[in-house]
């Protein structure tokens, strides 16, 4: 299992990785693209709906949409190009608009892309491309693969997005926001914003698709990738600063919901700055 290569540009970062394990559910607060480029394929739940990989097919996920990936039992790893987005250049691109950037989570692929993706990557991974070429066709490659997604969206159907948001909902996020390096107690968090421990998260559900685990999940692991890339502190504060009692279990956490070890992601990390 190991991280080929990460890319940065001003529409987020690019990921290349080979993973033989099952993701969890989990979310990110980028829009991702996901192309399958070689190996087990498997399928996600993104959402609620199933999409199953292929040459053909690639997955879209909007900006904090759950979603799972299950490969299969056959230990064979699967090579997949993921595309982080960064929101505010989405929203640059789509002048403002503010549905949903993936209409459907199923984006069918057309052959010469993915051929592209593939082409692109091999030779990004060569020691013959200078590394400002790749970087500069890489960006490239993201720009047509978006374009490609947006051209398959329907004009007149897009999925639901968030209902406006509940006050003791934000307060709950920026509670948790404010505190991602502690504990979490959901019981206190729901006394704060005056629910009882049921009702708070049947509601953060509703407001969010999220359940607070999930959510929390995705503040820790934002705040994870943060450390490794910008410190050098070792692997076992940057777990005790996360509130994990072992680096094992934050080992663990990493890579159930990001594909790659810790230590793998940071050495990406710091290759690609």
């Amino acid at each position: 299992m190991a991280a080929i290569k990460l890319y940065r540009g001003e529409f987020g970062h690019v990921s290349v990785l080979s993973v033989a394990s099952d993701f969890v559910t989990h979310a990110h607060p980028e829009a991702q693209l996901i192309v399958w480029l070689d190996g087990t394929a498997g399928e996600m739940t993104i959402g609620g709906e199933t999409v199953r990989l292929g040459a053909g097919m690639a997955a879209g996920i909007n900006p904090f949409e759950p979603h799972s990936h299950q490969l299969s039992g056959d230990g064979e790893p699967g090579q997949f190009l993921n595309l982080y987005l960064d929101p505010e250049w989405v929203r640059m691109r789509r002048a403002g608009r503010s549905a949903p950037f993936f209409a459907r989570p199923a984006i069918p692929l057309e052959p010469w892309l993915r051929h592209a993706a593939l082409s692109m990557i091999a030779q990004a991974a060569s020691d013959e491309a200078p590394t400002e070429l790749a970087a500069y066709e890489m960006e490239r490659l993201v720009e047509t693969l978006v374009e490609a997604a947006e051209g398959e969206q329907p004009a007149a159907v897009r999925r639901t997005g968030a209902p406006a948001m509940d006050h003791r909902v934000r307060k709950a996020m920026a509670l948790m926001s404010e505190n991602v390096c502690e504990r979490i107690c959901f019981d206190s968090v729901a006394r704060s914003v005056g629910l009882s421990r049921p009702h708070f998260f049947a509601l953060f559900k509703e407001q969010t698709n999220l359940t607070p685990n999930v959510y929390w999940n995705t503040l820790r692991m934002e705040e994870a990738r943060r450390q490794l890339q910008g410190s050098e502190e070792p692997l076992i504060s940057v777990a005790c600063n996360l509130g994990f009692t072992t680096q094992g279990n934050f080992s663990r956490f990493f890579r159930d919901h990001f594909g790659v070890p810790p230590t793998l992601y940071r050495e990406a990390a710091r290759a690609s700055a």
